[in-house]
């Protein structure tokens, strides 16, 4: 969870994000805390909460960011994306790398980022593959559970979301996508 792979992806999909000061980031399926440690770098006057629900992955991520929860910017909390345990209209920012495969009820996801994103907040899907890889596609078979989407099917569910200014990029070699949107 916190591997090269991942953190490439990361550093693609993040690369050209800004944020004002004092913004307020989740990351949702925070995994063992790489990219709330990445985000805290980038974002050196924001404040970061990672959520996850595997009580292994909380603790590895507590402590990749002890320094910054000792000082206040960084949170990490149990939860999933379709119940997050966050304040309504609270954030600026709100990302989910690898791992909205897993999600149940997708939309209700969407809707609870919706419901924590401030007007204008913007939330960024980062996936590792674009479902239409056959190595891809190969993991939902074998993990189950698991959906793999394609942009198309992204854009769509975060229109009947109801966000805006909906983008996508696509590293065909990679097969990396990310999508972002913005909440009206």
């Amino acid at each position: 969870m916190n591997g090269e792979r991942h953190a490439t992806l990361a550093e693609w999909a993040l690369k050209d994000i800004q944020l004002n000061d004092n913004a307020e980031v989740a990351d949702i399926g925070c995994g063992g805390g790489a990219n709330v440690a990445r985000m805290l770098s980038k974002f050196p006057d924001s404040k970061v909460t990672g959520i996850d629900f595997s009580p292994v992955a909380i603790n590895m991520a507590i402590k990749v960011n002890k320094q910054a929860i000792t000082s206040g910017r960084c949170r990490i909390l149990g939860g999933n994306a379709k119940l997050l345990p966050l304040l309504k209209e609270n954030f600026d920012l709100v990302t989910a790398f690898e791992t909205v495969y897993y999600w149940p009820s997708f939309l209700e996801c969407l809707a609870e980022i919706h419901r924590v994103l401030k007007s204008g907040g913007k939330v960024i899907i980062a996936n590792e593959t674009d479902g239409i890889d056959p190595e891809g596609l190969k993991w939902a078979h074998l993990v189950g559970h698991m959906h793999i989407y394609t942009i198309n099917e992204l854009i769509q569910y975060l229109t009947e979301a109801g966000f805006t200014d909906i983008k996508s990029r696509h590293d065909e070699s990679r097969h990396f996508i990310s999508v972002t949107a913005i909440k009206p």
